[in-house]
């Protein structure tokens, strides 16, 4: 018969090996033995929790602590298992009983900065990492998760010094170099954040993220072809994984592949449902395709309601509302683009322009890199609350503690979006407008702003899960910076040739737009077509664009095919290369179709039968320019081209134009706002006439 000692000794040695089962039953075998040794307890605790089995493990940690209460590490044992249960209050208690009995202890320090961390409680997180740091200066995994809590909190300045503490520990550590890379890419630094990702891509290529993350910052730098291998290693390293589908989705269609997209964000949603991200850029991606009916973008958006909303729990019967239909009211704001983006030339002088005896404004700002817009929002707002870090219940929770009166999504399925906030239905009036050309599909939403031209009343309104509320002098009010660089005379005076012109995104640069664009090229002799996106940057993708034209008959001479153009100055001063521009469709332009007329470029849209397709006509009926509109596409290519023989038009217009804009209800932020706030009443004057 083996004495205890061999079996203890035998379970050990299992322990360590790793055959934690065959170990667990020695552990049994001497507890028969020695029913009072707190420490075979706690070891059988400790596989317990390894295991996963964390209520077994409590069980017999409890055992140890009754048979011997004055051991640290029993304390600190039971800790893990609670937390690992996710009993984290309980486990709290363990952790810090097991301080008090050994204050110096570093792992223990560091094991409830990891349970703060999951309650939420960052700032006690990142005390207690300091603490297991101040105690063991070289522990690596404290800094590492000091650097992620320091991030989250958006102390990314804070979280690099950290990483770099940590590096100069190991130098060599996947993680921080990981880590590190993952917070200059949120701060910008996307050149060294890809150096580190390559670093860890090359030595350590099975390393959780790092293909994925080196994607996202290669798609940054403009390298569109790597970036696309990156996620394609990614998603073969980790099948399973969402991130590496939904990433692969957004540079396709950045790249204009927009079936491989959709393909690429339904894998998404085929291994994960209720990724609500990914299934927020597939609505988004088939708005662009012009074979889409609406019927199937309709039933797309209520997908999403049944997927990603449909069960989250709505409590309206505790809002604290004052029902008064006079009172002032509590405007909320929710938006990832309070900064250089084109929403903000519709929104940033909104906030400022909002009469305070009317109304209070609140920002949530989802934004996760800010800049000097963003300085400017939250200048002029009357309260401005981060949520980019908030998780969706606690940003609703901080919401609804504020007693909104009526929350506003500026952001639709468009990338950063928190409608998920909304499905908490944190307010009592819920509106879309502005950020996405569609119904969200959501019923929490309650309302969508528009126009009448955007969205015909005898026509639109079936196509929407929200009630449309029509703005009288349209729903978009342009908004820019002064001194902006001055108009130019037309390019053609000097060229003796028109050339028109697109700043669009590529993804609305479809196929049948090529076509068209080069019916009008065909028509008007000697013409050039200017256009620019990001995207061009690649030369693949300039490659692929100068293929599709020239399939049309168009030689690559008559094409620039423009890149990044660093600064708003820079971009603006392009459109004095530019006599005509073009708006593609069904997916019109919005923020360029403004800036090219800012500039004294007239600008030719087609007008579709949905609102992505009839923003172009929105903007030129409320700046007078009806004309500029066509109905169908022979209409388009002839008015382009029309308009294109006619010099002194063009020049009329060139002259004019901005003035125009000035004076018309497309710039009329104080008319704007007054239509707005009186909306807003009347949506909080039938809320308070309802029943409660």
């Amino acid at each position: 018969m083996k004495s205890d000692a061999d079996l203890l000794t035998q379970a050990r040695r299992l322990s360590q090996s790793g055959h934690l089962e065959e170990s667990a039953q020695k552990y049994q075998q001497v507890i028969a033995l020695e029913p009072e040794n707190s420490s075979v307890y706690f070891e059988l605790g400790v596989i317990g929790f390894r295991l996963g089995r964390y209520p077994s493990a409590i069980t017999q940690l409890q055992k140890a602590i009754e048979l011997d209460s004055s051991q640290a590490t029993f304390h600190n044992a039971i800790g893990i298992a609670y937390s690992g249960a996710g009993n984290l209050h309980a486990g709290a208690d363990c952790f810090e009983q097991a301080l008090k009995l050994d204050p110096g202890n570093s792992v223990t320090h560091f094991n409830l900065g990891n349970n703060y961390q999951q309650q939420g409680k960052l700032t006690d997180a990142a005390d207690c990492y300091q603490q297991a740091i101040a105690k063991s200066p070289e522990y690596t995994s404290a800094f590492i998760n000091l650097g992620y809590v320091l991030r989250r909190q958006g102390e990314l300045t804070a979280a690099v010094d950290t990483y770099r503490k940590a590096l100069i520990i190991d130098a060599s550590d996947p993680e921080i170099q990981f880590q590190l890379a993952v917070t200059l890419h949120r701060m910008g630094d996307y050149r060294e954040a890809a150096s580190l990702f390559k670093a860890v891509a090359t030595n350590h290529p099975r390393h959780p993220g790092v293909h994925n993350n080196l994607g996202l910052t290669l798609i940054r730098l403009g390298r569109l072809d790597e970036a696309l291998s990156s996620y394609k290693k990614a998603i073969e390293n980790e099948p399973e994984s969402v991130a590496p589908h939904n990433n692969l989705g957004n540079a396709l269609r950045d790249q204009n592949d927009l079936g491989g997209a959709i393909i690429e964000y339904r894998n998404a949603l085929a291994i994960q449902p209720d990724h609500a991200q990914a299934h927020s850029n597939l609505l988004l991606a088939l708005n662009y395709l012009p074979d889409t009916s609406k019927q199937e973008l309709y039933e797309a958006a209520s997908q999403f309601e049944i997927r990603q909303a449909g069960g989250i729990v709505k409590d309206q019967s505790a809002f604290r509302n004052t029902r008064d239909d006079k009172r002032r009211l509590k405007i909320g704001y929710i938006s990832p683009d309070f900064r250089a983006h084109s929403v903000a030339h519709f929104t940033r002088k909104l906030i400022g322009a909002h009469d305070r005896d009317r109304v209070e404004v609140f920002c949530y700002s989802n934004v996760m890199k800010e800049d000097h817009l963003t300085d400017d929002f939250r200048a002029q707002t009357d309260h401005w609350v981060p949520i980019a870090g908030m998780d969706d219940v606690d940003a609703a929770e901080r919401i609804g503690n504020d007693q909104i009166d009526i929350l506003i999504d500026l952001a639709g399925h468009t990338a950063g979006n928190r409608l998920l906030v909304f499905a908490r239905r944190p307010a009592p009036i819920q509106v879309n407008w502005l950020g996405y050309p569609n119904t969200t599909g959501m019923a929490c939403m309650d309302y969508r702003l528009t126009d009448a031209i955007a969205d015909p009343p005898d026509t639109a309104d079936r196509w929407y899960t929200e009630k449309l509320i029509r703005l009288p002098h349209g729903f978009l009010c342009y908004q820019t910076d002064e001194p902006d660089p001055k108009v130019t005379a037309g390019p053609c005076l000097e060229q003796g040739h028109i050339t028109y012109g697109s700043f669009n995104a590529l993804p609305k640069i479809t196929p049948e737009v090529v076509r068209v664009w080069s019916r009008i090229l065909t028509a008007t002799r000697g013409a050039r077509l200017i256009l620019k996106s990001n995207t061009f940057s690649d030369e693949k993708i300039r490659a692929q664009y100068l293929q599709q034209f020239g399939k049309q008959g168009i030689s690559p001479e008559r094409l620039d095919l423009l890149g990044l153009i660093p600064g708003r100055d820079g971009h603006l001063a392009t459109y004095s290369r530019i006599d005509i521009g073009l708006d593609p469709f069904p997916y019109n332009g919005t923020t360029t179709t403004c800036e090219a007329l800012w500039m004294g470029v007239p600008v030719i849209s087609l007008l579709g039968d949905r609102h992505a397709g009839r923003v172009g006509a929105s903007i030129l009926h409320h700046v007078g320019l009806p004309e500029l509109m066509a109905d169908n596409e022979d209409e388009y290519v002839e008015r382009s081209c029309s308009l294109a023989t006619d010099q002194q038009r063009l020049t009329r217009l060139r002259e004019t134009l901005r003035q125009k804009m000035c004076d018309s209800s497309l710039m009329d932020i104080q008319q704007f706002t007054q239509s707005l706030e009186n909306i807003y009443s009347d949506m909080w004057e039938t809320w308070c006439n309802r029943n409660p």
